[in-house]
Parts: structure tokens; C-alpha cells; sequence
């Protein structure tokens, strides 16, 4: 009798509504956070050397 209070359908309809809707609202919070920027396209890149970033510098003004 419990298993199929469980199972009905009114149940599973409004389960999946919620989970839905968790789901919508996370990905529009993830979309309308602001955050870093990817990679390094800024000045403040630690992955690059300072010898790097002064050739780059100099490039770009060359």
C-alpha cells in the first residue's frame, strides 16, 4: 500500500516540477553571476612569466 502511494502519478508530477525548478534556478544564477573572466586574458595572469608579460607588452606596442 505504501509502494503505491508512492508511485502516483500526481507524486512523480510534482517531484519532477521541483527538480525542474531547482534546476532553472541554478542555471540563471550561474548565468547572471558575475565572475572572473576565463583564462588569461587580463594583465594579472599568473600562469605567464614576467619576462613573458613584458615581451607581450613590448609586442603590443611595436
Amino acid at each position: 500500500m505504501a509502494y503505491d502511494l508512492l508511485m502516483t502519478s500526481s507524486w512523480q508530477t510534482i517531484s519532477a516540477l521541483l527538480i525542474v525548478g531547482l534546476a532553472a534556478t541554478w542555471l540563471v544564477r550561474m548565468a547572471m553571476k558575475k565572475g572572473k573572466t576565463p583564462g588569461c586574458g587580463s594583465e594579472g595572469c599568473g600562469a605567464l612569466s614576467p619576462d613573458a608579460r613584458a615581451l607581450r607588452k613590448k609586442l603590443r606596442k611595436g
